[in-house]
C-alpha cells in the first residue's frame, strides 16, 4: 500500500510536471482593415495567429460579412478595429470586453472631415505618430493575455518606432521638392497624410467615393486647368468608375492612384512610404 502511494504520488507530480511545461497557447488576433493588421504583425511576427477580417482589394466602407469572419471573431482573444462609422459592417459583429476602437485610443490626433465638420474622418491611421499609438496600444493589450512573451512584444515596439522614424525621414525626402506643385485629390481620404507632411493640394474633389462631380467643382477644375496649375491628378484604387483617371486625361495632365489600405504583403511603414513615392512620381 505504502508503494502504490509513492507511485501515485510520483504519477501525479509528473504530470503536473508536464502540464507546466506544455506551451502556452498564443493569443489570436484579429483585425478588421490591413494597417492595423500590419501594425499587429509588427508586433507579434506571427502570421497564424494573426486575422485580417477586410481583404484590402475590397472598400471598408462597402465590405460584406463572411461566416468566416463571426467565426474568427467569437475565437478571437482581441479585436482592433478603426471606429463604428468606418468598418460599418464589421463593428455589427463585434462586441464585448474584448473588442477595441482605435478611434478612442488616448492621444490619438482626430481630424474633423472636410466636407462636415460635425464628423471624423477615419483615415486616422496616414499619421505616422498615430501609427505609433496604435501599436503601443495594440502592444499593451498583447502583452496584458500573454505576459510570458511581453519582453518578445515590447522589443518589437521599438524596432517598430525606430522603422517608423526611418521611414519618415525618406517620406520627407520624396515630399520636400513638391508641397505646392500643382496637385488635385479626386477622394478625400489623405488628410491626415496631408497635414502631416505638410501637403497642400489645389482642390480636394469627392468626399466619399461615390461622389458625382457638380457644375461648381467642374468650373473651379477648368479655371485651375486653364491657368495650367494642375499637373497630377491623385485618384484611389477604388475608383471603379476610373472617374479620376478621365477627368486627367480630359485636361490633358498626369495621373496616378494612391492606396490608403495598402496590399496584404506591404508592411505599415511601407504602405506610408509607397504613397509619398506615387506623390513624388506624378509631380
Amino acid at each position: 500500500m505504502k508503494f502504490f502511494n509513492i507511485f501515485l504520488l510520483l504519477l501525479i507530480s509528473a504530470s503536473s510536471a508536464f502540464a507546466n511545461d506544455k506551451p502556452q497557447k498564443k493569443p489570436l488576433i484579429v483585425a478588421s482593415i490591413n494597417p492595423i493588421y500590419q501594425i499587429v504583425l509588427a508586433i507579434t511576427e506571427d502570421k497564424n495567429n494573426s486575422i485580417l477580417i477586410i481583404n484590402p482589394n475590397i472598400s471598408e466602407h462597402d465590405y460584406q460579412l463572411k461566416k468566416s469572419d463571426a467565426e474568427f471573431a467569437a475565437q478571437a482573444d482581441l479585436i482592433f478595429y478603426i471606429d463604428d462609422d468606418l468598418e460599418k459592417n464589421f463593428a455589427k459583429l463585434v462586441k464585448g470586453k474584448n473588442v477595441y476602437k482605435m478611434s478612442q485610443i488616448n492621444g490619438i490626433k482626430l481630424l474633423q472631415r472636410r466636407s462636415d465638420s460635425k464628423k471624423i474622418d477615419l483615415h486616422l491611421w496616414l499619421n505616422p505618430e498615430n501609427g505609433i499609438k496604435i501599436a503601443e496600444f495594440i502592444t499593451q493589450k498583447i502583452c496584458e493575455i500573454d505576459a510570458e512573451n511581453s519582453k518578445k512584444y515590447q522589443k518589437n515596439l521599438e524596432k517598430f518606432k525606430k522603422e517608423i522614424l526611418k521611414t519618415e525621414k525618406n517620406i520627407r525626402k520624396n515630399l520636400q521638392p513638391i508641397q505646392n506643385s500643382g496637385f488635385v485629390f479626386y477622394h478625400d481620404g489623405y488628410q491626415y497624410f496631408e497635414d502631416y507632411f505638410d501637403l497642400k493640394p489645389l482642390k480636394i474633389i469627392s468626399g466619399n467615393h461615390d461622389f458625382e462631380l457638380t457644375i461648381k467643382d467642374m468650373r473651379e477644375l477648368d479655371a485651375l486647368a486653364k491657368t495650367g496649375q494642375i499637373k497630377c491628378i491623385f485618384g484611389d484604387v477604388y475608383d471603379e468608375k476610373n472617374s479620376a483617371k478621365k477627368l486627367a486625361q480630359n485636361y490633358g495632365v498626369k495621373f496616378t492612384k494612391l492606396d490608403l489600405i495598402g496590399e496584404e504583403d506591404v508592411s505599415y511603414s511601407g504602405l506610408l512610404f509607397n504613397i509619398s513615392t506615387s506623390v513624388a512620381i506624378c509631380l
